[in-house]
């Protein structure tokens, strides 16, 4: 996995900055408004009056963009992860290596790191969430054949209010 990630610093898909650290907040701001955009869009579809407001076809199911908005939400939560450990990402891949090995396998933490994440790391399960979601956020964007369900927009809904909230527990921790 480091030498994962040692790619992504050579490619400069993954960058070392320490001036990050004061975008992590930042980046949860942003989180919170893509999840907005989620529950909007949820909403607007259970919302006859609105969707007739709007004029809405009634053809139209939001549930492909529920999903890319919620996995979005979760990316750029992830995003303020990194952004606390001094690190800025430009791929998703990277941005899951790194969450991987310092929440998860901790191996590159030296102590103040550690102490400064101390109770900051993530499940296995938590991680792969985040990567199911952006499978599922691939599937309803680019697929024309498979079909985003109701059920799979409100578990990555569900998946990505719970994946913030967690990021928001970490970055309150000094």
């Amino acid at each position: 996995m480091k030498k994962q990630i040692e790619f992504f610093l050579d490619k400069e898909q993954l960058i070392k900055d320490k001036s990050a650290i004061v975008l992590a907040e930042k980046y949860l701001e942003k989180a919170k408004k893509n999840y907005l955009t989620t529950q909007l869009l949820s909403e607007m579809d259970k919302n006859t009056k609105v969707r007739e407001i709007l004029n809405i076809p009634k053809d139209y199911d939001p549930n492909e963009w529920v999903v890319i908005t919620s996995y979005y939400a979760m990316y750029t939560s992830a995003l303020a992860l990194l952004a606390k450990i001094g690190f800025r990402s430009k791929n998703h891949t990277a941005t899951l290596l790194v969450l991987e090995e310092f929440f998860v396998k901790k191996k590159l933490m030296d102590s103040n790191l550690l102490l400064t994440l101390r109770n900051a790391l993530f499940q296995k399960e938590e991680i792969e969430k985040l990567s199911e979601a952006r499978h599922q956020r691939e599937i309803a964007q680019y697929s024309i054949t498979k079909q985003t369900t109701k059920d799979i927009a409100e578990k990555i809904k569900k998946d990505a209010h719970d994946f913030i909230n967690k990021v928001e527990l970490i970055l309150m921790q000094k």
